[in-house]
């Protein structure tokens, strides 16, 4: 029993004040693999700055997803949006013609990116009494018929678009503008399957199945 804990202070010691190599014949730090993995008092990847230098921004290490295989070529990705598994982007579209924004080009590919739009907001300009048609021409509280938005994204061209209005009624006035305010949310379709189109025909019922279930 002596002997073994012997053993294990001098194993102790070894690892206190010497440097261990696999593969290295003179390493220089206390854990080195093969020139790529080193261990000391923090952690390094291929000479990649430790966690605590100070970064505060989106950081990632994986497997180079360009590399010809998968053979162990470890990349950071630095604020890398395809990468990243949510994106949130802002917007302010400012001074729109009544409520009519028939089609705003984001700019965002639809080969690389799913997206949705949340965080919706309409704020209309002085004097602007927002959405609504009169029957008859009578411009009284009792006859007016307020409308609805309408928000959606669609795909044109290979961009995302968006489409915001009223299909039922409009602004009382030409000069009247709006300020939409919205967030996209963007979804890199490297973390979605394409599972195609089913279609479905209730031939004028309420309920009914799927003609096929998801291929998962």
């Amino acid at each position: 029993m002596k002997n073994n804990f012997s053993l294990i202070a001098l194993l102790l010691t070894i690892f206190s004040y010497s440097q261990i190599g696999i593969g290295i014949e003179n390493p220089t730090e206390l854990l080195e693999v093969d020139g790529v993995t080193v261990v000391n008092d923090k952690f390094y990847i291929d000479g990649l700055d430790d966690y605590s230098s100070g970064v505060d921004d989106f950081r990632l290490i994986a497997i180079n997803p360009s590399s010809a295989d998968f053979d162990g070529n470890i990349i950071e990705f630095y604020g890398n949006q395809e990468i990243m598994p949510i994106i949130i982007q802002p917007y302010e579209i400012q001074n729109i013609y009544r409520d009519d924004l028939n089609n705003l080009d984001l700019k965002i590919s639809t080969d690389r990116y799913v997206i949705s739009i949340s965080n919706f907001e309409a704020i209309p300009s002085a004097g602007n009494q927002g959405l609504y048609k009169t029957s008859g021409g009578n411009s009284s509280s009792s006859s007016r018929t307020y409308g609805n938005f309408v928000i959606r994204t669609f795909e044109q061209s290979g961009t995302w678009r968006v489409n915001i209005g009223s299909p039922t009624a409009n602004t009382r006035n030409t000069s009247d503008r709006y300020t939409y305010k919205f967030d996209i949310v963007l979804f890199p379709k490297r973390f979605f399957k394409n599972l195609g189109n089913i279609p479905y025909n209730l031939n004028g019922s309420n309920s009914g199945q799927a003609s096929v279930a998801p291929n998962l």
